[in-house]
């Protein structure tokens, strides 16, 4: 299976993902952030109409050194057909972001093609 997303003109890769919850899903583009260990994020304006389930609270350390708690939800994430459980953080405000947790969960690829601005997730069929 290959997703297409795109890059921004900030250099930044995106990708199309839904994500479920027990009350509701959202399908929307989430940034690449290969900084980011988690699976994902969602901002909370987003991430409370999906009635995500609390599961729990992680210390993550953030691209300027400070660290900081952060609650987890589980939560469902599909991208392209494959559908993965995980645990999500829930943030104040920013871009959903998308980490390596989850690459590594799809055991996927992923490329950025800068010339033409396509990044491409690569999963091998099972």
């Amino acid at each position: 299976m290959e997703l297409t997303g795109r890059m921004d003109g900030m250099g930044r890769a995106w990708l199309p993902i839904t994500v479920r919850g027990n009350r509701g899903e959202a399908s929307l583009e989430a940034m690449v952030d290969l900084g980011f260990t988690g699976a994902a994020s969602l901002p909370v304006e987003i991430a409370a109409p999906l009635g995500l389930e609390l599961n729990g609270f992680t210390l993550m350390e953030l691209a300027d050194g400070r660290e900081q708690m952060f609650f987890t939800f589980a939560a469902n994430v599909v991208v392209g057909d494959l559908e993965a459980p995980v645990d999500i953080i829930v943030t104040e405000r920013g871009a959903p972001l998308i980490g390596t947790a989850l690459l590594q969960t799809l055991e996927a690829n992923f490329s950025a093609r800068f010339l033409d601005g396509t990044v491409t997730l690569s999963v091998q069929e099972a």
